[in-house]
């Protein structure tokens, strides 16, 4: 019998070989076919083999030699069969299905953040836009903050100047990150462009309230953008070339991991200069961003070095005829970043140390007399970050340093044959802010209740403050979900507030108290939600004197006092004596399907400041003459905010036509108020503090893209028309050379055209 079963399994074996021998491994990619943006997690189902796709979306898997389908599907997709000879690159169709289950549902659990994002992500009273809005939302020139203004909660600026303005709070209280490591300047001047290419981000998380414990310093809001992975296999070259601006981004395989790198020129200065004023300063602005991304963090861990730098550069000439006036501002920052993160089953790490710094210069010649200032700040931080999983919720917690080195200023000053005279500040500002935080995540039943809190030490102020937060999510039907969240942000001062040249060493922290309740609707193609919001704010620091608003540009300077006044280093005297209060009711609808796209977001809010509660019941008069703030006849009861905006409306939509996209953007915003200003007598200005609204802002954008797709990527035409009728908006006002008040108005039409080049 022996002889006999050695050819058996002999006989057997040559079987196997042989199939074994006709069966081949096939690789491929799955795609979205709405921007052709790798899928990773999706399955890949064969007769003899079953693969997943990486972060790339490759796969690779056994087939047999009469094997002839394939069947794919990845979360949030339709499932497809494909043939094995179409299946080099597969394309899955964005999925609105409802599925019905009957029966006892399992335990939600929360979904694992992507390796790149930071852990803690806000749970309560967010919006997100994904990379594929990101490019196609009209009016945003393919720009990720500018996109993130269409939202509800969130306010214009004049110009679209580049700052965040949430529920009725000051640029200065927001706080923009990527991928965990904060930004000083969001923008580029001018609010044109965002300093990080879209086409490198996933997306972005704009969180109007409800900030999770694991963030602090900003009583306001912040935005998170993400930036995607950079894809290995092999390498790819893209980019885009515009009317203002041209980029250019590769990416591929290096030493066991992958790179991605990008850079960014503009030349609006000489483009736009034949059709504006010789007056008119226009900007230029080059960025450039590296990602790298090496190892497996659930293996040996992930590191992902990065490093991304802004320069800006404005040069503001003015010609006269008996003079010349020249000046010039630039600025630049850089961050270099080396996050690191492990997963060991349910428990996950993330370190993210940074450093950098941010340069500001400001030169101006009149006549040959030349006047300089510079002040640089070397910021740097570190955030420690673990999460553990548990089967009734998570547990968060980690550590977050942040602090740096305000150098003193160095201004000049000069005459024309003279040697150039340096004037150095003789104070240095040097702080470390320290917090420890955590937070408990529960699944009771229906509900997800989320308590936290956050401890933080202050290096500038020297006090300790106590941040409770609270979120909870309840779903009241298979479509609604209830969602609040409260909790305490304390913001520190900047280093110029603190700086004992010009500010003031006493200052301490200030602090909102917010609140908000919503219901968000999710039924298929359709998503929605209505939000209530309230903040109450106290200890706000006020400028009590040496009050400087860059008065010449009218009621503009004020916005400009807002947006600028942290990011420059300027020291100003400030008392912790000012109350704020916000309120207000943020609406947002949206339609998504593969061929139409509908947005409406509206904002109905009221930004009100309290100067001085101490003399609120001073009898004010209709007309005072310009002082500061301690002048008893400067209002100090409730007033409006700078960049209070009643009403805030923007209705977009798109449509897909052959291989077009056609879509529009119409915007409507309340005028902000001002104080209206007359030239009295000898010379003396009148003031009539917030007794004014601008006229009310309108302007509608279209946008059209026309897509060619090819073997190595896809060819994005755009179109993308800004303020199409050319409305001039009047953008502030301010007194003229004979003492009349006179507008100021915004920008004409504006035109993005380019040619943006995805690889595959």
């Amino acid at each position: 019998m022996r002889p006999l079963v050695v050819a058996v399994v002999l006989a057997v074996s040559a079987q196997v070989a042989t199939a074994q021998d006709a069966n081949q491994v096939l690789r491929g990619t799955v795609v979205n076919e709405d921007n052709g943006a790798p899928i990773e997690g999706a399955t890949v189902i064969g007769q003899l083999d079953t693969a997943a796709t990486d972060q790339d979306g490759s796969f690779a898997l056994i087939v047999g030699a009469d094997e002839r389908y394939l069947v794919v599907s990845a979360p949030g997709f339709a499932m497809r069969s494909i043939g094995v000879d179409n299946a080099s690159r597969i394309e899955l169709t964005a999925s609105h299905e409802v599925i019905e289950i009957e029966g006892t549902a399992p335990r939600p659990r929360r979904p694992k953040p992507p390796p790149q994002e930071p852990p803690g992500r806000p749970a309560a009273q967010s919006y997100a836009l994904s990379a594929a809005d990101l490019r196609t939302l009209p009016g945003t020139a393919n720009d990720a903050l500018r996109a993130a203004q269409v939202l509800p909660g969130v306010a214009r600026l004049p110009y679209s100047f580049g700052g965040i303005v949430m529920r009725g709070t000051s640029p200065r209280d927001n706080i923009v990150y990527l991928d965990g490591i904060e930004v000083p300047l969001a923008f580029h001047f001018g609010g044109i462009s965002s300093f990080y290419p879209s086409n490198m981000l996933d997306g972005i998380t704009v969180s109007n309230g409800g900030i999770d414990a694991g963030y602090g310093r900003a009583q306001g809001g912040m935005v998170e953008m993400h930036s995607r992975e950079p894809r290995g296999g092999h390498w790819r070259t893209g980019g885009s070339i515009g009317l203002l601006d041209t980029s250019v981004i590769a990416e591929g395989p290096y030493k066991g991991g992958a790179v991605m790198m990008g850079v960014r020129r503009s030349y609006l200065d000489i483009v736009m200069a034949p059709f504006v004023d010789d007056d008119v300063p226009l900007p230029s602005y080059l960025d450039a961003q590296f990602k790298g991304s090496f190892g497996n963090p659930r293996i040996t861990g992930r590191i992902t070095p990065t490093a991304f730098l802004a320069f800006d550069y404005l040069d503001a000439t003015t010609p006269k005829e008996d003079r010349e006036d020249e000046s010039t501002i630039a600025a630049f920052f850089i961050r270099f970043a080396l996050p690191y993160e492990r997963q060991w089953g349910p428990l996950s790490l993330r370190f993210t140390p940074w450093l950098g710094t941010n340069q500001l210069r400001f030169t101006s010649r009149v006549n040959s007399v030349t006047e300089k200032f510079s002040r640089p700040i070397y910021p740097g931080g570190a955030r420690l970050d673990l999460a553990r999983e548990y089967t009734w919720g998570d547990i968060r917690t980690g550590i977050d340093l942040e602090g740096g080195h305000l150098s003193h200023f160095q201004a000049g000053l000069g005459h024309k044959g003279d040697i150039l005279q340096q004037i150095n500040g003789d104070t240095t500002i040097d702080w470390i802010d320290a917090a420890i935080w955590g937070e408990t995540r529960f699944l009771l039943g229906r509900l997800d209740l989320k308590p936290g809190l956050r401890l933080e030490h202050y290096g500038l102020t020297r006090e300790s403050v106590v941040d409770p937060r609270l979120a909870l999510s309840l779903p009241l039907s298979k479509t609604l979900t209830l969602k609040q969240s409260l909790g305490r942000f304390h913001q520190p001062p900047t280093p110029g507030d603190v700086d004992p040249n010009g500010g003031n060493p006493n200052v301490k922290s200030s602090y909102y108290d917010s609140t908000s309740l919503g219901i968000e609707i999710a039924d298929g193609p359709w998503s929605g939600s209505v939000t209530g919001f309230y903040s109450d704010g106290e200890l706000q620091g006020v400028r009590t004197h040496d009050v400087v608003d860059f008065e010449n540009l009218g009621s503009l300077g004020p916005t400009f006092a807002q947006l600028l006044e942290k990011q420059l280093g300027l020291a100003f005297y400030r008392e912790n004596i000012g109350r704020a209060r916000n309120t207000g009711i943020e609406l947002l609808i949206k339609r998504y399907t593969k061929r139409w796209f509908g947005l409406v977001s509206y904002t109905l809010s009221k930004a009100t400041r309290v100067d001085d509660p101490t003399r609120w019941l001073v009898p004010q008069t209709t007309g005072s003459a310009t002082g500061t703030l301690n002048d008893p006849n400067i209002l100090h009861g409730p007033r409006p905010f700078d960049l209070d905006q009643r009403h805030n409306l923007n209705v977009a939509g798109s449509v897909v036509v052959g291989n077009w996209r056609l879509g529009g953007r119409l915007q409507y915003v309340s005028g902000a108020p001002y104080s209206p200003m007359s030239q009295g007598g000898q010379d003396a200005t009148i003031e009539m503090p917030y007794a004014g609204r601008l006229p009310d802002f309108f302007q509608l954008d279209v946008r059209a893209d026309r897509v060619w797709r090819r073997c190595w990527g896809t060819v994005d035409l755009y179109f993308d028309i800004q303020n199409l009728t050319n409305r001039r908006n009047v953008e502030g006002r301010q007194l003229d050379d004979f003492g009349a008040e006179t507008d100021v108005r915004g920008l004409p039409i504006l035109p993005f055209i380019g040619v943006e080049f995805i690889p595959d």
